[in-house]
């Protein structure tokens, strides 16, 4: 009886984990972005006003 509950309480944390992880790299790649604009543009704003 335990076994029956085993298995999708497995599958269930498997499904968040994965979730999680996606979320993850989705943050992850947005702040790699915010970080490589706001420096192409603070390096434009430093050359125009230089």
């Amino acid at each position: 009886m335990f076994y029956r509950f085993k298995f999708p309480l497995l599958t269930q944390l498997k499904e968040k984990s994965l979730a999680g992880v996606l979320v993850g790299l989705v943050v992850l790649a947005i702040t790699g972005w915010i970080y490589l604009l706001s420096t192409m543009f603070l390096k434009f704003a430093l050359w125009f006003f230089s």
